[in-house]
């Protein structure tokens, strides 16, 4: 039983959570957003065609920017090697192939002279000598040609290369490396690749995405870059780098929504000495077993509830465990083979902790009218969504699928379900982790027991 001074701290945190919400909805409708067009369509985390191929559009001066080597010059400033390059010699290069072989280097800068190997590592490990891979591939791996290259590592903390990445090669593998046993030691006194003599191949520097080490993290350069356009007729390559730089946070994780976070609620309570931490942990812990109850509610009282009327007059039967064959007609002929293995049970509960938790549901076969035993009503859920609607024969006519539209259903919405499991899917689908089970929690008011009443009631009435 609860005390009153236990009951008194939930409802301070609840109604504490309801302000929150409360905050947070009117920053958004302020206009207020974390939205990035480049992490829209492709992970924070792609190395190559996000991150490789942006910054080689600012570094290139025959870039679209139309800033010729500013950008560039900017970058050669931020690594302290200003006039390292002949810059009006100089081109870059992304993905480069020299010698056409499989070594592909992320970013490559030259004047013709003195040559610069970006290597990016966002988080891809290094591979097998893959330093001395790529000097090999640019002639730079003799001490004559050291003060000409110079190798940078662009990574999100880390310090150095890899051994493994330096040509070191672990003992069980010795033999295959004996025809070449070169490998490369950086020396933190020179900052120079050394060669196994001890000989200077490359000068070699680090370059970080995090912005913890200031002066030379990438968002130095970025920043100066924006600086530079300061007054320019440039806003769209701005709004670009500014994109870019938040996408880069996402991905070293240092980003700072700009709508207040559930953190923050939590943060802000800690210093007013509002202890809210106890709350949010015993709900975190408890909140599966919550959402586990109310599926299970919903699957098995819930509906039984809901369709008791139509299975006592005749309308529908349901399909159980005992008669599972009859889903046969609607499936893909692997799942036809054990279809009992779709029934819905509280220990197959999508929220539960066991095996076998997805691709389960509960099953209603219709008995009247013209789709007579030929369409199904259905609750099923998968890997992440919840279905809700109606299943077709796989064998359905072009007639049987004009019913369905005429009540309000489509097959779109339904695309991997009718690729797997049922070809003749027409449901209406949600996330179950999400406004899913926040639907189900209140099963009587819900879009989904709406959505099944209004087809109970379309298909009994269904002219034959």
């Amino acid at each position: 039983m609860i005390d009153n001074k236990e009951n008194d701290s939930w409802n301070v945190f609840f109604s504490a959570l309801v302000k929150f919400s409360e905050v947070q909805k009117r920053q958004k409708q302020r206009g207020l957003n974390d939205f990035t067009s480049l992490g829209s369509v492709l992970k924070a985390n792609d190395e190559v065609r996000l991150h490789t191929r942006f910054i080689y559009s600012l570094l290139n001066p025959e870039g679209k920017h139309y800033q010729g080597t500013r950008f560039l010059e900017l970058f050669l400033e931020c690594i302290g090697r200003r006039d390292w390059l002949d810059i009006e010699s100089t081109e870059v290069r992304k993905e480069y192939c020299p010698n056409g072989k499989d070594d592909q280097i992320d970013l490559y800068i030259t004047d013709g002279i003195k040559e610069i190997v970006i290597e990016n590592k966002l988080n891809a490990h290094d591979q097998p000598r893959q330093i001395i891979r790529y000097l090999d591939a640019i002639g730079a791996n003799k001490p004559e040609k050291a003060e000409d290259t110079l190798f940078i590592y662009l990574t999100k903390n880390r310090n150095e290369p890899s051994p493994v990445g330096l040509g070191r090669v672990p003992e069980d593998r010795i033999v295959e490396a004996e025809s070449d046993s070169r490998f490369l030691t950086l020396c933190g006194h020179t900052s120079c690749l050394l060669n196994k003599k001890g000989e200077p191949v490359a000068h070699y520097q680090n370059l970080w995405y995090g912005t913890s080490q200031a002066c030379q993290s990438i968002h130095s350069w970025l920043d100066s870059c924006v600086d530079a356009l300061q007054g320019a007729e440039a806003s769209n390559i701005l709004w670009a780098i500014a994109d870019y730089k938040s996408v880069v946070e996402r991905a070293t994780k240092e980003y700072v929504s700009n709508v207040t976070t559930l953190k923050d609620f939590l943060d802000e309570g800690i210093a007013r000495g509002e202890k809210y931490h106890a709350q949010a942990t015993q709900l975190a812990k408890e909140l599966p077993s919550i959402h586990r109850s109310w599926l299970d509610s919903a699957m098995t009282s819930q509906l039984d509830d809901l369709f008791s009327d139509a299975i006592e007059n005749g309308a529908f039967t349901k399909v159980d465990h005992d008669c599972a064959e009859q889903l046969d007609p609607f499936l893909f002929g692997t799942y036809s083979k054990d279809p009992a293995q779709l029934m819905y049970s509280e220990r197959f509960n999508f929220f539960g902790t066991g095996k076998d938790l997805k691709n389960k549901g509960n099953f209603y076969r219709l008995e009247t009218g013209p789709l007579r035993q030929r369409a199904i009503l259905t609750v099923f859920y998968g890997s992440k969504l919840i279905h809700v609607g109606c299943l077709l024969r796989c064998d359905a006519t072009e007639d049987e699928k004009a019913l369905l539209k005429l009540i309000g259903l489509n097959d779109r919405s339904a695309l991997k379900l009718r690729k797997s499991i049922f070809p003749e899917a027409w449901t209406q689908s949600e996330l179950l982790s999400h406004q899913g089970i926040i639907d189900l929690a209140d099963f009587p008011s819900s879009p989904q027991r709406a959505l099944l009443k209004r087809l109970i009631d379309g298909l009994i009435h269904q002219e034959a």
